[in-house]
């Protein structure tokens, strides 16, 4: 993993490349050494460790630097994460898999008997074997308390189901109508994600780590840099904003309260019409145009009008669109 890893540094990939390198590449790995034997925990939290360093940092050394806790990146899209495998909960279910597997290629009654005596002489039974295969059978026989979850008359893959059943169900977010259904850039979808827990790296917040940086908004300069300023207060970003409603025919809306912003955009997205469709991309990629723009300003000292972006945001949404809504975005663009 490492090894791949080391490969990927030198491609300068964003945030959404690198967690699909992660999903489809490393985890890949992870789950067919989890098929074969239960992997240990100091194994799973380096992994995890290589993992978390290199979507946040890209980078092939285990850093400390993380904007959002693996556990919640780890958790479906529809309650707040990427959707990535919580590698410690697959290995858990493929264990579980090959308890059940042994259970029911082998005689039941001889299973039963063996597991109640390894519970009344497990100190004999670990010293009888070697240390490593003693611990490999003890996860074994541990992960017979997990097979009540396994519903006989499912299709489809066996672990992927007991691993939703030890997910469990969690709180799905509000804004989960973003999430689903956005034809915007995966980067830009991204950025959103981040936007809408408050991660994004502001000036306050990096502030708030006892960094010594300039406060001020480098796209008005007139006030101190926050998320509620970026994206609702700031001037610029405002015109920007206005200007995308503009071409979409929607009524302006302006708030200085984040939670009255939200609900609109949620009362926004809600549903499978067009004008939800193109509302939902069209929003996303302001977000990031806005925080690129920003990243120009303040690292780079490079500007541009807010016309300039409005017609960038235009022109994307109309390339990314799909079929069914692509006449749609194309009479905004003419219009």
């Amino acid at each position: 993993m490492v090894a791949r890893i080391t490969s990927w540094t030198a491609k300068k990939l964003s945030y959404a490349g690198r967690a699909q390198l992660i999903q489809t590449v490393l985890f890949s790995i992870q789950a067919y050494w989890s098929q074969l034997f239960a992997i240990p925990s100091k194994v799973l939290n380096t992994i995890e460790a290589y993992c978390r360093s290199y979507l946040w940092s890209g980078t092939n050394t285990i850093t400390r630097k993380a904007l959002l806790a693996w556990e919640k990146v780890c958790t479906p899209k529809s309650v707040g994460g990427l959707g990535l495998i919580n590698m410690r909960l697959w290995n858990r279910a493929a264990i579980t898999k090959a308890s059940w597997d042994i259970e029911h290629k082998c005689d039941r009654l001889w299973i039963r008997w063996l597991h109640a005596y390894y519970i009344k002489n497990q100190q004999f039974c670990l010293m009888a074997i070697p240390q490593q295969a003693g611990w490999m059978v003890r996860k074994l026989f541990e992960a017979r308390d997990t097979l009540p979850l396994i519903q006989y008359n499912t299709v489809g893959s066996l672990i992927k189901q007991i691993y939703l059943q030890l997910m469990g169900n969690n709180e799905k977010i509000s804004w989960k109508t973003l999430r689903f259904g956005n034809n915007a850039r995966p980067k830009a979808q991204f950025i959103v994600w981040l936007q809408m827990q408050g991660r994004l790296l502001t000036v306050d917040r990096i502030a708030s780590w006892a960094v010594n940086v300039d406060h001020e908004c480098k796209l008005c300069n007139s006030q101190g840099e926050t998320r509620n300023h970026i994206f609702m207060e700031c001037p610029y970003s405002v015109k920007v904003w206005e200007g995308v409603l503009k071409w979409m025919k929607v009524p302006s809306f302006r708030t200085t309260k984040w939670e009255q912003l939200e609900k609109w955009i949620i009362q926004k997205t809600k549903g499978k019409s067009q004008k939800a469709q193109v509302f939902k991309m069209t929003y996303t990629e302001w977000v990031h145009t806005i925080w690129i723009e920003r990243n120009q300003h303040r690292f780079e000292e490079r500007s541009r009008s807010a016309e300039q972006l409005v017609r960038e945001i235009a022109y994307v949404c109309h390339i990314r669109a799909p079929t069914r809504i692509k006449e749609m975005v194309r009479q905004f663009v003419v219009s």
